[in-house]
């Protein structure tokens, strides 16, 4: 059998964590067989549907790089002509029919069945009377036998056994008119003619699974394998949310690499043999049958460790384009040892930029104003006349500059912070940075007493 897989989103609103998740899954699993993968738009909601929603889908699917092995994207917008030839074959063989029951009649048919502790669904009682008899409002609805106790299952690849009972799923409706189908319609439709052999996506749509099985039979085609993936929760273990932070592709754009993204939704339902692998080893890997049917839980944590991991492959060029910034080569290492995030490295601005800051922050805790500057004096005293210098010498530099301020105001002890705490609130402007050391290489002899000879200005 030829592995087809697809993705059908809606362009109802950007592209979802989940969304791409189950892409992602579609892809690997395609690429796994040495199928196809097929990306469908649907957008037969023409009310909720919208261009700008289906480009950026079709834009953070290609940023991903999820690419469709269809030439064209399927619309179904532009099938219409399929869902009126498969509608009109289902009405002539009967095993459709139009339904003229108006809003007000299937409400009092819910509200009874309600009151029954009956499943809600419609039983059509009286069917092809003439629009006219009832204003006109009609729809196209499956001949389901709604007295028939047989069971609508299937074995799904991740869940196992899943059955309905027919009865229960009443008259459902399969479109507005010829050329308006519903959701579960024009999917069956389109799988049909598409050829798909695998149908994987969220747990939500098991509901609509026997619908579509009907579908099928009364169409007279053999229905795909289903594979019905875990919702996404967050950490509370809710379903994933605008609350739980950002959920659409978009917005994970500015700071973070597709390949971390891709790496991470991998993870999302499924074990790897390593924490760290492309899309195409992750294909190498996946099997359909061992993904979690329990929820995945979104861990940010996670997600930004990923991130870091291969932030640091990337070469100075594409660091810098990334960061928008001409960061000084022998900055990198420093800087991409520590981001998680691109944005991170707005922190890292002093290393280009002179940082500014409030005196009150060089001195070490305990200490003085001026044991502060007295430190500062002699850290610019002991640098001014060298040319360059080693971890080695700065470090033995600090270390003197410290005992020997610590033995004039009398401290049992030497008090290292006295030299290397003012150092790097001078350098960085910040209490957490790198070890001022490091800075200081970085920054170079120049700039390194500059910013000493500032510090000791701004702490008067």
């Amino acid at each position: 059998m030829k592995i087809r897989t697809r993705m059908a989103p809606s362009p109802t609103g950007n592209l979802h964590i989940g969304t791409a998740r189950t892409t992602l899954f579609n892809w690997l699993f395609a690429r796994h067989h040495g199928g196809e993968f097929i990306l469908r738009i649907e957008d037969t909601d023409l009310e909720r549907s919208s261009k700008e929603y289906e480009e950026n889908i079709i834009e953070g699917l290609k940023w991903l790089g999820l690419n469709w092995d269809n030439p064209e994207i399927y619309r179904q917008s532009e099938r219409l002509d399929i869902y009126e030839e498969y509608l009109v074959k289902l009405l002539d063989q009967g095993k459709a029919f139009w339904c003229y029951h108006t809003k007000d009649e299937l409400e009092d048919e819910r509200k009874q069945q309600v009151v029954n502790k009956e499943a809600p669904r419609h039983i059509c009682s009286h069917k092809h009377h003439p629009p006219a008899e009832t204003g006109g409002e009609k729809i196209i609805r499956l001949a389901v036998n709604s007295q028939l106790d047989r069971k609508i299952g299937w074995e799904d690849v991740i869940r196992g056994h899943i059955e309905f009972e027919e009865g229960l799923l009443g008259n459902f409706s399969l479109a507005k008119d010829l050329r308006i189908p519903l959701y579960n319609f024009a999917v069956v439709a389109d799988d049909i003619t598409m050829e798909i052999s695998h149908v994987i996506r969220g747990e939500d749509h098991i509901s609509n699974t026997p619908k579509q099985l009907l579908i099928y039979e009364a169409l007279g085609a053999k229905p795909p394998v289903f594979a019905h993936n875990s919702m996404i929760y967050g950490p509370d273990k809710a379903k994933l949310s605008k609350r739980h932070g950002a959920t659409s592709i978009s917005e994970y754009r500015k700071d973070y690499l597709p390949e971390a993204i891709l790496n991470f939704m991998g993870f999302l339902g499924f074990t790897y043999s390593h924490e760290i692998l492309s899309k195409e080893e992750m294909a190498k890997e996946f099997d359909l049958a061992k993904v979690h049917k329990s929820a995945a839980i979104f861990d940010q944590k996670k997600l930004n460790w990923v991130n870091s991991r291969y932030i640091k492959k990337l070469s100075a060029a594409d660091l810098k384009k990334l960061v928008g910034k001409e960061i000084p080569d022998i900055a990198i290492p420093l800087i991409t040892e520590r981001l998680e995030k691109i944005s991170d490295a707005g922190d890292f601005n002093y290393l280009w930029e002179k940082p500014e800051y409030e005196a009150a922050l060089l001195i070490w805790r305990g200490h003085s104003r001026e044991d502060t500057k007295l430190a500062l004096e002699k850290i610019a005293r002991a640098l001014a006349p060298l040319d360059f210098f080693s971890p080695d010498q700065l470090k033995i530099i600090l270390d003197e500059v410290a005992a020997d301020v610590s033995a004039k105001i009398q401290l049992p002890k030497t008090d290292r912070g006295l030299a290397y705490w003012p150092l790097r609130v001078a350098l960085s402007g910040h209490e957490k940075s790198p070890d001022p050391v490091e800075l200081a290489l970085v920054l170079g002899k120049e700039k390194t007493l500059e910013r000493v000879v500032g510090a000791i200005e701004i702490i008067g």
